[in-house]
């Protein structure tokens, strides 16, 4: 068993060193596309999507919005994230709004990147089992994660900004997050009582 662990680990820094610089030159393209006007009124929509969604009755108050990665997702290659409005009790609000979404571009780069990945291990390593390809996959795609996070990041100060999100009533303290779906995350924005941003935390 302790074989098996060590090659997965082998496998996964040599693909990590692969992706590393495979993902390099990703960067320039996923800028380019997110400057385009398209691309981010898709994320806007997104987002408008869900703080439609929140169910403001008896005078419930939203008190933060998720961006959560689902590890199911990432298993099975939808890739989807869980944007979620909840209220003061966090991940024991029994009614969050709840809305799926996908990142376009992203993860049809990360795919194209473990294509020629794979291809470079197999001819190193004999045999590669799925559970070794599995172990591989969840470290490369750390880095495509942390772009989805920082494009979130980015445009936080443009969702805050959104008539859904004005019109919405809000906690003193709301705050944006970003991390695995009931795992550990981080704070990208947070509004003070006074409507004022205060960004990353």
């Amino acid at each position: 068993m302790e074989d098996r662990k060590d090659r997965r680990e082998e496998l996964a820094d040599a693909a990590e060193g692969m992706q590393r610089e495979l993902f390099a030159g990703r960067v320039g393209e996923l800028k380019a596309e997110y400057r385009k006007e398209e691309r981010r009124a898709s994320v806007k929509q997104a987002f408008a999507d869900v703080l439609r969604l929140w169910d403001g009755e008896g005078g419930r108050k939203a008190g933060s919005l998720g961006i959560c990665y689902l590890f199911s997702g990432m298993a099975m290659r939808t890739y989807e994230f869980r944007l979620a409005l909840y209220g003061e009790d966090f991940y024991l609000d029994g009614y969050p709004a709840v809305r799926r979404w996908k990142p376009p571009c992203f993860f049809e780069m990360f795919e194209e990147d473990m294509a020629v990945i794979m291809k470079k291990l197999r001819k190193v390593y004999p045999r590669i089992y799925v559970y070794e390809e599995d172990a591989v996959r969840r470290r490369c795609v750390e880095y495509y994660l942390a772009a989805v996070r920082q494009l979130c990041e980015d445009m936080a100060e443009e969702i805050v900004c959104m008539e859904e999100f004005l019109g919405m009533e809000k906690t003193d303290n709301f705050f944006i997050f970003f991390g695995a779906y009931r795992g550990e995350g981080d704070i990208l924005y947070c509004v003070s009582k006074d409507g004022i941003g205060c960004g990353g935390l």
